[in-house]
């Protein structure tokens, strides 16, 4: 069986873990009999399952590098998190750009000045809640059409506690966008979301920086999936 994983940040070694640590690997020992196929990247959003390869080729649709290309069983998806996250600045804003072509001292400096007087929104998500939305629906539908048995979500993980001062809006940009990811469950039945970290588990002794998931957070991800593996 083929079992494609598309994953952000949280996805890779770092952070406190070495690979050995990570519920990718873990997931590889468990189901060995399966191939995996893992298309990981940081700073990954919802837009890859979309925009990325394919278009160029005659018959298969934008994003196929994400789906068509694999022909996958299995899907295992864990983004989101870059998607929602309150920022300073929109993504292709003037001020960012101006922020990323200055020397990185000046540019540390002005960005803490500007902290002082300007707060991270939600309305400058990197992805939009209705472009997250619209994202997943594009690729499920892809994946319904493709025949895929399975596509299970790593719900978007619980900032733990520490993180609230740095972005008090995280919390509940998460839940809004866990909310869609919920929702999505109703309309298909090859697809459900687990929630291994989720907010009475968010705490800090399974994040290294308040956020990514250490050896210990790992593993809570990988005997959750573990569970709708072993069910297939």
């Amino acid at each position: 069986m083929k079992i494609l994983a598309i994953g952000d940040s949280l996805s890779l070694p770092g952070h406190g873990n070495r690979y050995e640590d990570t519920w990718i690997y873990l997931a590889k020992m468990a189901f060995s009999q399966n191939d995996f196929i893992t298309l990981f990247r940081r700073s990954l959003t919802t837009d890859v399952l979309v925009n990325e390869g394919g278009g160029e080729l005659v018959g298969f649709p934008p994003g196929s590098d994400c789906l068509e290309h694999f022909s996958p069983d299995v899907v295992i998806l864990q983004l989101g998190i870059v998607d929602c996250s309150p920022r300073l600045f929109k993504k292709n804003s003037l001020s960012l750009k101006i922020l990323k072509a200055l020397p990185s001292n000046l540019s540390v400096a002005l960005l803490e000045m500007i902290k002082k007087f300007k707060k991270r929104s939600v309305k400058n998500s990197y992805v939009p809640i209705k472009k997250f939305y619209a994202n997943l629906t594009c690729f499920l539908d892809r994946c319904k059409a493709n025949q895929v048995k399975k596509v299970i979500y790593i719900a978007i993980a619980y900032p733990a506690n520490s993180m609230e001062s740095k972005s008090p809006l995280m919390w509940q940009s998460v839940s809004e966008y866990n909310e869609i990811l919920v929702n999505l469950a109703e309309k298909y039945d090859f697809y459900n979301v687990i929630f291994p970290l989720s907010e009475k588990m968010s705490n800090e002794n399974v994040y290294d920086d308040g956020y990514h998931p250490n050896p210990k957070g790992n593993q809570l991800v990988f005997e959750k999936l573990a569970e709708s593996l072993s069910s297939l």
